[in-house]
């Protein structure tokens, strides 16, 4: 279910962010970092940045911490002494999740910095190589 509404919110999102691209002035496109490689690069990263955020992943979270606090809830049942002592990892398996989740951002916008760059050089490629196809 998560995976099918983070699809159609992919949708959406790509639909809106390529109408908000063909708005844009003339003048947009002249800039370096407004090339048809990166403007093609950032539709399919950025979107699927979202999709990361809110699809599956969503639903992984939500089991997680529907499994933790159901386990929680039992230990306490079974023996509280053992469930409080278990609980004082919890901080720290949260910190490590944020400090996943933030290195995880920071190299993923590494990433999308080096296929915006691919995608320049593969627009000059091909605009290279149209220019020297023979005419007919």
């Amino acid at each position: 279910m998560f995976a099918y509404s983070g699809e159609a919110v992919i949708k959406r999102l790509r639909s809106k962010a390529f109408r908000a691209i063909l708005r844009q002035e003339i003048d947009y496109f002249d800039q370096p970092e407004h090339s048809t490689g990166a403007l093609c690069t950032r539709l399919g990263t950025e979107a699927s940045a979202v999709h990361g955020a809110s699809g599956v992943r969503f639903g992984y979270i939500v089991e997680y911490l529907s499994a933790m606090g159901v386990g929680v809830i039992i230990g306490f049942v079974y023996s509280w002494q053992l469930t409080l002592s278990i609980a004082a990892f919890i901080p720290l398996i949260l910190f490590g999740g944020i400090l996943q989740i933030r290195l995880t951002a920071r190299f993923a916008r590494k990433d999308r910095k080096i296929l915006e760059d691919a995608g320049k050089v593969s627009e000059c490629f091909v605009g290279c190589f149209i220019h020297q196809l023979p005419k007919s």
